[in-house]
């Protein structure tokens, strides 16, 4: 991420970090929970038994969240840019998993130089973060890196639908959205770079074959219903 890009978005999500998930709720109407749990669903049956889960841009830690209580052999690490939002991630992960406190490590990092050794993690986590980072070519070369051979990276990110009306619904969507963006300190400029990086970020196929190119094998996509939602999988080769 050139470092324009890097302090819009951290100053960004720090200023919105106390009203990020409530946010998000908003905005959403809660799908954002519910496409969250279809990864942490994944990421839970596809972890190897006492292996090392990365989530990368961790936010509030709804990922780890997720996946922490049902699968306590996991030592999970979490990385954000934004100390407010770790802040907030450490105060959910006391009330709501202080249990597993002790297997949950949360860093302040960028998924641009992830701070591991090579081939540390065997399952990589990414919700809504891949789109943020100037140049995601260089995150997908990091997640390559530090993953295990064999290791699974498994990325939730938006996109523009295919079809031409369900582009018409997403175009009236993101113009109700600096209405919203007006009433709330921020949200207006988050809007506009989540606009401009939606516009520039390939989607389905297309980011599919740029896994491919980044080294991955069986790499594939689902849609999660809304067309614009789009849920990939990859993995390492265990040999190159």
């Amino acid at each position: 991420m050139d470092s324009n890009n890097y302090n819009i978005y951290k100053g960004l999500h720090s200023s919105l970090a106390q009203i990020y998930d409530a946010t998000n709720d908003t905005l959403t109407l809660g799908l954002h929970r519910i496409i969250k749990k279809v990864l942490c669903s994944s990421a839970i049956k596809l972890a190897p038994q006492n292996s090392k889960l990365l989530d990368l841009a961790t936010g509030t830690a709804d990922i780890i969240l997720g996946i922490a209580p049902k699968r306590p052999d996991l030592e999970i690490v979490g990385i954000d840019i934004s100390e407010a939002m770790l802040e907030i991630a450490e105060e959910k992960i006391k009330k709501k998993a202080s249990l597993y406190r002790d297997n949950i490590e949360l860093k302040k990092a960028s998924a641009l130089k992830i701070p591991y050794p090579d081939n540390t993690f065997h399952t990589i986590t990414i919700c809504w973060g891949i789109r943020s980072l100037k140049p995601y070519s260089a995150a997908l070369r990091e997640i390559h890196r530090v993953l295990k051979p064999g290791g699974h990276v498994l990325i939730v990110e938006n996109g523009k639908p295919d079809f031409k009306f369900l582009r018409k619904i997403y175009n009236s969507y993101t113009h109700l959205l600096p209405i919203f963006g007006n009433k709330i300190k921020n949200l207006k400029s988050s809007h506009l770079l989540y606009k401009t990086s939606i516009d520039h970020f390939p989607s389905g196929s297309q980011f599919v074959a740029e896994l491919f190119e980044y080294g991955f094998t069986k790499a594939n996509f689902k849609n999660l219903g809304t067309n614009i939602i789009f849920f990939y999988t990859a993995q390492k080769p265990f040999f190159k």
